[in-house]
């Protein structure tokens, strides 16, 4: 059986055939973790920000810090008063050495909504206690929330967390700036981040992002909330459009003056990150500085679906590999392109069969930008053989600062998921259960098809915007049942999600201007996909 939705034919998927563990893994029943399947980010990361609490207020005698964001394989954080040196970094992670060799007991509880305010309270933890009072009245918010705690010393967290002391053992704590790098994954950091971390586009796209929520007067669930609160929310909504589309505008001034001259953009980022929106936005941008555009969505290359690879373990066409494409037919089509041939460029059709020549024939003129819009985009394979033209490449994602509390960043993934899933019940005719079925092939793929290659980009796009989250936490209720979920892994994947959203003032969309790349996600958007 399949199921059909714009721009790709999937294999349908039997969830109940699928063990869901923690997120970020999956496997058949008959097998076990292993090689194949890495353990959850998150599941890595949580325990280390339990052990970094508590080190580093013994070290630095609660000197408060703040964890800023994610970043490939860890996370960015400061303290708020006070620069570390590399000595005081060098006592925290001996500290925290020493706790994962003794395998220190986590405790684990889930509290009433009274018994976690009262006690953060005392804990001097306003950012906590800020983020459930500016809920209001939503007992569901708190409900489930669980705090995690060595010797009293406690954090708080959406889901339960697990002990994989054995995986801890590699962690690195180590100063950057004025602050310091928290990384669980040393290898997928390694793998993504360049040598001279300075260099990196990546930290500073979400470095710049943080500054400039900052100046908004927003960082965190609870400042949303009271900004909605406020009835301020309308005015909020188009600083923050205005403040995207300004970036889009000066990422087409840096095409057209760039001294290359490059004439094919390559746009490219992981599911789910906006990137037919942003190609759509930036011809815009082009085309208001007097350029001819031509937009190629690189869906439209898909193989015949006989001829795209299967997944090893889980049988299921993978739809994620850049080997899912024609690169050859792609190549041929971006050379005639630029050459000033006509081409019948393809259109992918719905019967399994792969794409079909266009009757009408495409020409451009030697002036026209030709971006090129997909997942594989910044992947080498795509651009190195373009006949003998520089290529500009940009890499989109939703890069979220926007933080639970001082000491929990919210998850990038977890963003995009929540995009993910809204699109695929609003439009895609497929619920949640397929959708989180699937999910860790996507991310297993991006980490090694798509993320490594994000510091090659030319400009680095981030497509999150500050507010939308608490509009998908309006949708949330009619799309996210535990009940319906395929089995118990699901049902508590589904859980943490809605006690994640709920923590939001939910958004009414009616605001959102249409050419908004949220529109991509609940519909109503100007733009054709």
């Amino acid at each position: 059986m399949q199921v059909v939705f714009p721009g790709k034919i999937f294999d349908k998927v039997n969830p109940k055939h699928f063990v869901f563990n923690s997120m970020t893994q999956i496997e058949p029943q008959a097998h076990t973790l292993s090689g194949y399947f890495k353990l959850s980010f998150r599941n890595l990361m949580e325990p280390l920000l339990v052990l970094f609490n508590m080190a580093s207020a013994q070290i630095l005698k609660d000197e408060p810090y703040y964890i800023a964001y994610s970043i490939p394989g860890g996370v960015y954080g400061y303290f708020k008063h006070y620069v570390p040196t590399d000595e005081d970094l060098q006592r925290i992670r001996t500290r925290m050495n020493r706790l994962i060799r003794e395998k220190v007991s986590i405790t684990q509880e889930s509290l009433s909504p009274e018994q976690i305010i009262t006690y953060f309270e005392a804990n001097k933890r306003s950012d906590i206690t800020h983020l459930l009072g500016s809920r209001g009245v939503c007992p569901q918010a708190m409900q489930g929330l669980h705090l995690a705690h060595i010797n009293g010393m406690s954090e708080l967290f959406i889901n339960s967390l697990r002990e994989h002391y054995d995986k801890l053992e590699d962690f690195r704590l180590f100063r950057f700036k004025d602050g310091f790098f928290l990384v669980a994954d040393p290898d997928f950091f390694d793998r993504v981040m360049p040598a001279k971390l300075e260099h990196s586009k990546y930290f500073r796209r979400f470095d710049q992002t943080e500054e400039a929520m900052m100046q908004l007067g927003i960082s965190s669930v609870a400042e949303l909330n009271d900004v909605i609160a406020r009835g301020e929310l309308p005015e909020f909504i188009k600083i923050a459009e205005v403040y995207q589309a300004r970036r889009f505008s000066r990422i087409a001034d840096n095409i057209i003056s760039h001294p290359l001259k490059p004439r094919v953009i390559f746009l490219a980022g992981p599911t789910s990150s906006g990137k037919t929106t942003s190609a759509n936005r930036l011809a815009i941008e082009l085309k208001v500085l007097g350029k001819s555009v031509l937009i190629l969505s690189l869906d439209n290359y898909y193989l015949p679906h006989d001829a795209i690879p299967d997944d090893p373990v889980s049988g299921i066409k993978n739809f994620e590999l850049i080997t899912a494409l024609d690169l050859e037919l792609f190549r041929q089509n971006i050379n005639d392109l630029i050459a000033g041939n006509s081409v019948h460029l393809p259109k992918y059709m719905f019967d399994g069969k792969g794409s079909v020549p266009s009757p009408e024939a495409t020409v451009i003129g030697p002036e026209t930008y030709v971006i090129v819009e997909g997942i594989h985009g910044l992947n080498p394979q795509m651009w190195k053989d373009v006949m003998d033209i520089e290529s500009y490449r940009l890499y989109v994602s939703a890069l979220s600062t926007l933080n639970i509390h001082d000491h929990l960043p919210f998850s990038t993934s977890d963003h995009r998921l929540i995009r993910r899933l809204v699109r695929d019940h609003l439009f895609r005719g497929y619920d949640f259960n397929e959708t989180i079925t699937r999910w860790p092939d996507v991310m297993q793929n991006e980490y090694k098809s798509i993320f490594p290659f994000q510091e090659s980009a030319h400009a680095i796009f981030n497509s999150a915007l500050i507010y939308e989250i608490a509009v998908f936490a309006h949708y949330a209720p009619a799309i996210l049942k535990p009940e319906r979920a395929a089995n118990e892994q699901i049902r508590q994947e589904v859980m943490r999600l809605n006690r994640l959203l709920s923590l939001f003032k939910p958004i009414d969309p009616a605001d959102i201007p249409p050419t908004s790349i949220l529109r991509e996600f609940i519909g109503g958007s100007s733009f054709k996909y």
